[in-house]
């Protein structure tokens, strides 16, 4: 009989496939697990039982918050290998959500996360205790697996680089960091050669509760849509700011956890007192809101009109809103909101569905916008400026603020048969911006924008007619010029403010000369000249007016930007 070294006999063994027994861990961005256990259970199978962590691996919090797991099973047979798993998140969750899988051929790179075969759909043992097998395929020797699509820090790090190149992206802030030091960033989405004058206002939010990742990828969704060549996101941009901060809730990201940030904080409570919170991510978030919103007395160039809150939810079928009830009697503090934001959010709601079959196919859930202590971004929106009487009326007369919380689910997709998936998110977002444009009621076209001042009298105004055949009909009006004066526009790709030359350096050029027009005013000083804007694909031009005297004294109006969105 030979003897062989006992390590000699585990080295073959393991060669063989026998004696190989899997490896649970859970280090590294968004991974939580509180414990596990591994056991043969014959013929190439084993029983894997992962126990949920609470967030934070605080014990004060309540079982309800934990939702989240993600771990990374190792060591497995090459040949491939069974696995029975049991998932006790101690009355966590109870809704069957089919979890994802990112597999392995190395153990050290990893590919996409998909969702696991429907033949792993998890079975209910009890509330918060569910079990499902996997049948792993032959070359895989390690995979990460996950109760629903994960995000990581690191790749909202490496997506909002991705587009700094973007020029629909006019610039990215950091906002503040969060408990453990890391960025909250907001981009910020407009056509940058528009004046801002009067542009609509967007805020979207997502992250607050860090593991709700359909709010991640509807995120990216729209800024793929805003980063296109669609017309719609082009006029958007022309007549809109889109502030996105993609991840709000960094540090509860990267630790896993599911609802809190690092201090063991659920952030949405916070809205109730903001201006008391001293949560970093909070005061990160209300301090850019409060700068975006000015006051009652005075308020901002571009104040928010749309505050999207984004969520993800449990034991609901499809994506829907929380909306807010109506109430006509709204006093401080009091149940619902005013009639006017119930009817801006209803108005909201419509449009996404119109452009979401998705979304269509949810159910609005009724929201008393969380009296009596109101620990909502939405509340907070319609407290501190909607409702007070002189944000809506005089002397400001500013829009009313349409904030309210979409969230999305982790079952079916749009075809209500197969998984959703990330792409159906994405896809979200796209309808997101779509639905934005409706909202606002936006259509492809040219915008007219003033910009610049005026020299001495003249003013320079225009209207726009669709045309008799394509394009649109500029109809330009000049005001203030001495009687029978003569008159020129001046054309240009480019806006500048530079003094003209001598004798006449006291007026300034708003746009380069590459082309020019010359028509009179009447006796009243008022003139006017139409011109044609055909459809182009980005056609843009500066303009400026300029009237002559008999004695050759010049005056120049303001500029008008015009400009085409499809």
């Amino acid at each position: 009989m030979v003897w062989y070294p006992f390590a000699f006999v585990v080295l073959a063994l393991s060669a063989i496939g026998l004696g190989q027994t899997p490896v649970v861990s859970a280090s590294g961005d968004t991974m939580r697990i509180r414990s596990s256990t591994v056991a043969n259970a014959g013929a190439g199978a084993f029983n894997v039982t992962v126990v949920v962590e609470n967030d934070n691996v605080n014990p004060s919090l309540p079982t309800s918050f934990r939702r989240w797991w993600h771990c990374q099973i190792a060591n497995l047979n090459p040949a491939g290998v069974t696995l029975n798993f049991t998932i006790d998140s101690t009355s966590g969750y109870s809704d069957v959500i089919l979890p994802v899988w990112a597999q392995s051929t190395n153990g050290t790179t990893f590919g996409s996360y998909v969702r696991c075969p429907t033949s792993a759909t998890p079975t209910v043992l009890s509330a918060g205790r569910h079990t499902f097998s996997l049948v792993v395929p032959a070359g895989v020797v390690a995979f990460r697996l996950a109760k629903y699509f994960p995000y990581t820090v690191a790749r909202k790090n490496a997506w909002v680089a991705s587009l700094q190149t973007r020029p629909q992206l006019r610039s990215t802030t950091v906002l503040g960091t969060s408990v453990q030091g890391r960025t909250i960033e907001m981009l910020e989405f407009t056509d940058a050669f528009v004046p801002d004058v009067n542009k609509r206002r967007v805020w979207i939010h997502s992250g607050i509760h860090p593991s709700e990742s359909t709010s991640y990828f509807t995120c990216e969704g729209l800024v793929d849509w805003l980063c296109s060549s669609d017309p719609s996101a082009l006029q958007l941009l022309d007549q809109a700011i889109v502030t996105i901060v993609p991840m709000a809730n960094p540090d509860g990201v990267f630790l896993g956890n599911y609802r809190v940030n690092a201090n063991s904080v659920n952030l949405e409570d916070e809205w109730a007192a903001p201006y008391t919170s001293t949560q970093p991510e909070i005061v990160a978030l209300r301090t850019k809101i409060e700068q975006f919103m000015g006051s009652a007395a005075v308020p901002a160039q571009n104040p928010i009109q749309v505050l999207l809150n984004l969520h993800s939810s449990h034991n609901i079928a499809y994506p829907f809103h929380f909306v807010h009830s109506a109430n006509a009697a709204w006093t401080a503090g009091a149940t619902g909101v005013l009639p006017i934001v119930n009817q801006r959010e209803l108005s909201w709601v419509n449009a996404l569905r119109a452009r979401s079959s998705f979304v269509n196919l949810g159910v609005n859930q009724s929201s008393s916008a969380g009296f009596p202590s109101r620990p909502f971004v939405e509340s907070m929106s319609h407290d501190r400026w909607t409702a007070v009487p002189s944000w809506l009326g005089s002397p400001n007369f500013e829009q009313p603020v349409m904030a309210i919380t979409l969230e999305g689910t982790y079952g079916r997709g749009p075809d209500q048969v197969t998984w959703n998936t990330e792409a159906d998110y994405r896809l979200c977002g796209q309808h997101l911006g779509l639905a934005l444009t409706d909202y606002f009621g936006l259509v492809p076209g040219a915008v007219l924008t003033p910009y610049g001042v005026r020299c001495q009298n003249l003013i320079l105004s225009g209207q726009l007619t669709p045309a008799t055949g394509l394009g649109q009909t500029l109809t330009l009006t000049t005001l203030g010029a001495p009687a029978n004066a003569l008159m020129v526009l001046a054309i240009g790709t480019q806006q500048i403010s530079v003094p003209l030359p001598a004798p006449w350096q006291s007026c300034n050029a708003l746009a380069t000369l590459d082309q020019s027009y010359i028509f009179f005013a009447n006796l009243a000083g008022a003139g006017q000249l139409v011109l044609g804007i055909p459809p182009i694909p980005g056609l843009a031009a500066y303009l400026q007016a300029g009237a002559l005297d008999a004695l050759s004294n010049l005056d120049t109006s303001n500029g008008l930007f015009v400009g085409n969105n499809f």
